[in-house]
């Protein structure tokens, strides 16, 4: 009777001591050598009825906790809007990854994953949105539209993008951001370009993140039409595909560099200050990378990176973070032949085999 109790204790002993250890294991956050596991089982999300009645369509981001065996411990969310985020969270607890592997041991991991909700374009789409306009701008596009229902264009130019992420950057190799929500704004400034007859020369404009073109602020000195044609270049680029943003509008954009290009700054005034500065010498990092303007990108520090814009209700301050830098001469016929690796994406956290067909190409 003895032994039998002293048996029992021991086995109950035994399985405190493991759920301890258990319980005082942290998951591991991926990065560095971390790596996000490849997803082994994948479950769409069903998107809400309520969210496709209010057209609503944005990329929401969750964060993962596996457990070790890659089966999802724990969800939760971290960005995108109401009507999406049980959808998303639902199919995520769903879906399965393989095991990673830590001196030898499965272990718990956390990370954040991507969800894009896209609606198909309505049978009856609704009146577009008036240019310039505050608050929400839906640009639907007409049943059957297509690529050739754009103009022909091509723009020569430069732009950098500043945001939280590590670098190099993961969202511009097909996965998740390190530092989520994805603060990511752009900087674009044409040389020279064309939409058809419409001249871009000179055009500079600010898009930002983290859904796709969030927000537009145009310069004051763009006309109506040069506007409009950055929307139409945007549209072909997704032909079929609404447009919506939270924000259109029109004001004065400072955008200066240094002589050789190096060193760039963009100001909204009362809105945005952003400055970035190239790498140089044993630092300088250029790499692949999944972006509208380029398939290459070379990376930057950034200086200031403060955003405010009590419209929208966002404001950050991601000063002395990552920044990438892109020269560009870009056609509507690359996006007509899906030369761009962004075109070619899933979100998977890896090159996709047309990604890596045609890395294969520009090497």
């Amino acid at each position: 009777m003895k032994s039998a109790s002293l048996l029992v204790m021991a086995t109950l002993l035994g399985l405190a001591s493991a759920m301890y250890e258990q319980g005082a294991r942290e998951p591991y956050p991926v990065g560095g050598d971390i790596r996000k596991p490849e997803r082994t089982h994948f479950v769409s999300p069903e998107y809400p009825a309520e969210a496709q009645a209010q057209n609503v369509q944005a990329l929401v981001i969750v964060e993962l906790t596996l457990k070790p065996d890659g089966t999802v411990g724990d969800v939760r969310a971290l960005r995108g809007p109401e009507p999406l985020l049980p959808a998303a969270m639902a199919a995520a607890r769903q879906w399965r990854y393989a095991p990673t592997i830590v001196n030898g041991e499965a272990v718990p991991i956390r990370f954040a994953e991507t969800v894009l909700f896209l609606l198909r374009p309505p049978a009856e789409p609704p009146p577009p949105g008036r240019l310039g306009g505050n608050g929400m701008y839906l640009r639907p596009p007409s049943p059957g539209t297509t690529s050739a229902s754009y103009a022909d264009w091509e723009v020569e130019g430069e732009a950098f993008t500043c945001c939280p992420c590590d670098t190099p950057c993961p969202c511009r190799s097909n996965a998740a951001p390190s530092h989520p929500p994805c603060h990511a704004t752009t900087a674009q400034h044409f040389f020279r370009g064309h939409y058809g007859s419409v001249d871009l020369t000179g055009v500079t404009y600010v898009t930002l993140g983290p859904e796709t073109w969030t927000a537009i602020y145009f310069s004051e000195e763009m006309s109506e039409s040069q506007q409009r044609a950055i929307l139409d270049i945007y549209a072909s680029m997704a032909p079929g595909a609404p447009q919506v943003y939270r924000s259109v509008r029109t004001g004065p954009i400072h955008y200066e560099a240094n002589p050789d290009r190096t060193s760039k700054r963009v100001v909204i005034p009362g809105v945005l200050e952003m400055e970035s500065s190239l790498r140089t010498g044993a630092d300088r990092l250029t790499a692949l990378g999944m972006d509208i303007w380029s398939n290459r990108i070379a990376y930057g520090t950034t200086g200031v990176y403060r955003y405010a814009d009590p419209q929208l209700g966002e404001a950050w301050d991601h000063s002395g973070r990552q920044s990438n830098h892109k020269t560009f001469r870009t056609t509507k016929a690359m996006f007509d032949r899906r030369q761009m690796l962004i075109q070619l994406g899933d979100g998977s956290g890896r090159w996709t085999p047309a990604q890596e067909r045609l890395i294969a190409c520009l090497k």
